[in-house]
């Protein structure tokens, strides 16, 4: 009964919801691919590679800014989730939210490299970043302020500060984009791309996630 007693009321399990997530988002970036198009006007036998690799450039660096945020955003859904023993239905439904803005990147990817040289996209690009995080946060200080329920326990209060701060960067990063992007717009598709650095490391994070770990065997 022990056992039970620190069991939500029609809880869901954390792995199937974090499965969701992680097909979703290989989805997701096995979509940004498409977005790189061949030129139809593009003559191979006569132009060559480097001319085609030329033209197709910008797709690529589109392509592999949105990779890499995707990618980074992962690393810290994984980072926030791994503090969780299990999930409700609010929790459940701020994920399915979180995801949403995501599931665009590939069409809004395409968009950007149509209307490469207007900078109304970028915001459009950023904001669907901007809205993940928040959305991420959200999530996160549900799980924290639910923490009897869903979260581990005694996790230190230095290591819910760093992830709050963690996801925070996200829209810092992307305003800085988007500002950028004004000035050029290639120099914004670079800043964006700076975003998974900040990603790299998570010292507090990971070594509480240690202690956790070896306390729960």
């Amino acid at each position: 009964m022990a056992g039970r007693s620190s069991r939500p009321v029609r809880g869901f399990t954390v792995d199937r919801l974090n499965g969701f997530t992680d097909g979703v988002l290989a989805i997701v970036i096995t979509l940004l691919v498409l977005g790189i198009d061949i030129p139809e006007d593009h003559k191979f036998s006569e132009q060559g590679l480097i001319s085609f690799l030329s033209r197709i450039s910008r797709d690529v660096i589109m392509y592999a800014a949105s990779f890499l945020l995707i990618g980074a955003y992962w690393v810290q859904h994984h980072a926030v989730f791994h503090f969780l023993r299990y999930c409700d239905r609010a929790l459940v439904w701020l994920n399915i939210l979180f995801l949403f803005p995501l599931t665009l990147i590939p069409f809004l990817t395409k968009v950007k490299v149509v209307y490469r040289n207007d900078p109304i996209v970028v915001p459009l690009f950023g904001g669907a970043f901007i809205l993940s995080s928040f959305l991420l946060l959200f999530i996160w200080r549900y799980a924290t302020s639910h923490a009897e329920n869903i979260g581990r326990p005694g996790i230190d209060p230095s290591v819910v500060r760093s992830i709050n701060q963690r996801i925070m960067i996200g829209p810092l990063v992307s305003l800085v984009a988007v500002g950028l992007s004004f000035l050029n717009i290639d120099l914004g598709a670079i800043a964006f791309c700076t975003m998974p650095l900040f990603y790299l490391s998570h010292r507090l994070a990971d070594s509480e996630s240690e202690k956790q770990v070896k306390s729960s065997t």
